[in-house]
C-alpha cells in the first residue's frame, strides 16, 4: 500500500493497532491480517507514533477501562488532535519525541508480536 494513507486507511490502521493495548489476550495474528497490504515502515510508525501514545494508559490502569475494544470514532478524534498538537506546538513535539522513545523501550515486545506475524502469520502460535 502507498506510504500515502487516506484517512480511512489511517482509521482502519489506528484500529487494528489499538487491538494491542486492551485488558484482554491479545490476538496478533488478527491485527496481522487486519494490517495485510500495508507497509511495515508506516505500521511501525503508526503504532509508536500515534496509537500508542494515546492507548498506552490502558495497560497501566488498575482496572483498564478499555478490555475488548476501544471505540473507532475516540480513537480517530484523540489521535488526529494529538497529532495537531504536535504541529503546532514545538513543546508538544519535542515532549512527544521524548515520549515515543520511551513507548519503543516499554512497547518493544508488543511490536515484535505484531512484526512476526506480519512477517510469518501463526509463527506466535506454536
Amino acid at each position: 500500500m502507498a506510504s500515502v494513507l487516506t484517512r480511512d486507511q489511517r482509521i482502519r490502521l489506528w484500529s487494528a493497532l489499538s487491538d494491542a493495548f486492551v485488558d484482554n489476550e491479545v490476538d496478533y495474528n488478527l491485527i496481522a491480517r487486519q494490517l495485510a497490504g500495508f507497509d511495515l515502515a508506516a505500521i511501525e510508525r503508526a503504532f509508536f507514533e500515534e496509537v500508542a501514545p494515546v492507548c498506552y494508559s490502558n495497560l497501566l490502569a488498575p482496572v483498564p477501562p478499555i478490555w475488548t475494544a476501544f471505540e473507532s470514532t475516540w480513537l480517530t478524534e484523540t489521535i488526529e488532535s494529538t497529532l495537531g498538537a504536535r504541529r503546532t506546538s514545538t513543546f508538544r513535539r519535542l515532549r512527544d519525541q521524548v515520549f515515543v522513545a520511551y513507548l519503543r523501550f516499554r512497547l518493544g515486545d508488543e511490536w515484535l508480536s505484531i512484526k512476526r506475524e506480519l512477517e510469518c502469520p501463526g509463527a506466535g502460535k506454536r
